[in-house]
């Protein structure tokens, strides 16, 4: 699992990260990073005969586990919906959670924070 929160890590930090006041054009197969705080990892989707399939793999950052706690959302969008993802604040900081929305408005899928 180490080596899972240690590629989740990379992948992050390779990758064009979703700024919180704006919204992020997605590319089909091609991953952005996402940053809610005490989760970071990376989303990307895939056109599927049913719907975009949305996957968002996140990581904890604030643990001191060998074993990561590991988020994974997998959903599948039609044209004009929008799904959120939250996670809880952290103890001790302001206590707000982190949401962020995935939205799919014709053929274009974005992720944005949804605060």
């Amino acid at each position: 699992m180490r080596t899972l929160s240690l590629a989740i890590a990379a992948t992050a930090l390779s990758l064009a990260s979703v700024v919180a006041a704006s919204a992020v054009e997605l590319k089909p197969l091609k991953a952005n990073s996402v940053d809610l705080g005490t989760y970071r990892g990376s989303v990307y989707y895939t056109a599927e005969k049913d719907g975009y399939r949305v996957v968002a793999t996140l990581a904890a950052q604030n643990g001191h586990s060998d074993q990561p706690q590991v988020v994974r959302l997998v959903t599948t969008l039609n044209a004009d919906q929008t799904v959120q993802l939250s996670v809880p604040g952290s103890i001790g900081a302001d206590g707000r959670d982190a949401t962020i929305a995935f939205s799919r408005r014709g053929d274009v899928v974005e992720v944005a924070s949804a605060e």
